[in-house]
């Protein structure tokens, strides 16, 4: 399907972004979300939990400390991770690899850049900027086709800039 780049202009187009995104988010599927501190990773992964329908989503929260957090009551499992403190470390903790892989939850992993060479073969990538206070340059990488309707939603978010 390819890339998209948007923009967007607060925190409330952000939330919504992601909640499209989990939507559109087949089991089984890994987000990469890379991008500098205070960007919008976490933001946007609360945005998928509420489209992925996991109840308390409002909730969400980074699991920089705790590295993994888990959510049920959507329509599948939501495994949310954080790489930020795992950067030094030799290996990753086993259930986060079997998260990362598994067949039927969903993995929304921030700071995704720190492990890269452990991404699996599928995944959806997408990129946070800071451009200002709450204005964020977003781009979605889709090169698996596993966002069917991407296009559609792209189309009705406000403000796109070619990517």
């Amino acid at each position: 399907m390819g890339q998209f780049t948007l923009i967007s202009p607060d925190v409330e187009t952000t939330l919504m972004m992601g909640e499209e995104v989990g939507r559109l988010l087949p089991k089984g599927s890994f987000v990469a979300l890379t991008g500098e501190l205070g960007a919008g990773k976490s933001q946007l992964a609360k945005g998928i939990a509420q489209g992925l329908g996991v109840a308390g989503w409002a909730a969400l929260r980074s699991p920089t400390f705790t590295l993994m957090l888990t959510y049920h009551g959507g329509r599948c499992v939501l495994h949310h991770v954080d790489f930020y403190r795992l950067a030094e470390a030799p290996e990753l903790p086993g259930e986060i690899e079997e998260a990362m892989n598994s067949p039927t939850d969903v993995c929304v992993v921030e700071w995704a850049q720190v492990w890269r060479e452990l991404w699996p073969r599928r995944f959806v990538h997408i990129e946070l900027e800071s451009l200002e206070e709450n204005r964020r340059r977003v781009t979605i990488h889709d090169d698996f086709n596993m966002l069917p309707g991407l296009q559609a939603a792209v189309s009705r978010w406000a403000q796109t800039e070619s990517g």
